[in-house]
């Protein structure tokens, strides 16, 4: 079986166990919590044995770019995420209750013991911003990343990777700004992500919710184009390896610390303009 299936395959069972009566779902938890610790005593004495000789080392660091070992490793705490991904974790459990009162929460950068953030839409420079931080936002962080102590709200807007259609912000010649001018807004289809070359730049445009986001044409895992995934929903599957992607924010469904590299994008007259980097 394919990773992607094997996941899924786990993540049904485990919610099959919710449907056992309480004394029998607590023995079959208590079984897969023994399995578990069995499991990871045996795979930190192979890391152990592994990075005792360079050559070990190396197939090591080759074997993590399997997402199945990556995510195998990571359920048992043998690798850590980074500061910043397990933020932006914390950050996707308070998300949902920030977008139903219409706004929106990104990690800025983590600094230290210092986290900051941007509040956006609706929390943005309203009476309630302090509020919402507080008891949203930082207790969710605090409690997720112990490393984190402080959490600050920036005041001031970003500039998001995507421009709504219809808006004209009338910036003159884009094209000695740095930007090209992309597909026809008229040939994008939701659900139908469609790649853009010029010249050595391979980009990914894509319609999400009357909204054009713009991407690198590369998966990060082993750097192959992404066009020709499987699209459902907001989610692409890259065709090769099977790594799932957010395509409202590029993130990798499938291997937490993985990213699509946005570019910044904006509708001018029937075009898509692009700014790769």
């Amino acid at each position: 079986m394919e990773f992607q299936q094997l996941s899924e395959r786990v993540d049904r069972a485990e919610a099959a166990l919710r449907d056992l009566p309480d004394d029998a779902r607590a023995k079959a938890m208590d079984l897969k919590a023994a399995v578990d610790a069995f499991h990871g005593h045996a795979l930190r004495q192979l890391i152990r044995l592994f990075r005792e000789e360079k050559a070990g080392r190396e197939l090591l660091y080759r074997a993590l770019e399997d997402p199945s070992v990556y995510a195998m490793l990571l359920m048992h705490g043998i690798i850590q995420l980074p500061v910043e991904s397990r933020a932006e974790a914390a950050l996707a459990e308070v998300r949902p209750y920030i977008n139903s009162h219409g706004g929106d929460v990104e990690l800025v950068r983590v600094d230290g013991d210092t986290a900051y953030v941007r509040l956006m839409g609706a929390c943005s420079g309203c009476s309630l911003a302090a509020a919402t931080l507080r008891d949203g936002v930082e207790d969710v962080i605090k409690a997720r990343v112990p490393e984190i102590q402080h959490v600050v709200a920036l005041s001031d807007q970003v500039t998001p990777a995507f421009i709504p259609f219809g808006l004209d912000q009338g910036t003159g010649d884009l094209e000695a700004a740095g930007w090209i001018r992309g597909p026809l807004v008229a040939e994008l289809e939701e659900g139908k992500p469609r790649r853009f070359v010029h010249g050595d730049r391979d980009v990914l445009v894509a319609l999400v919710d009357g909204k054009v986001m713009a991407f690198r044409n590369q998966c990060p895992h082993m750097g192959r184009p992404l066009d020709r995934g499987l699209v459902d929903g907001h989610v692409i599957t890259c065709p090769w390896h099977g790594f799932r992607f957010d395509l409202t924010s590029g993130e990798c469904l499938t291997v937490p610390h993985v990213q699509l590299e946005p570019f910044p994008v904006r509708v001018e007259g029937d075009h898509v303009w692009i700014r790769p980097q």
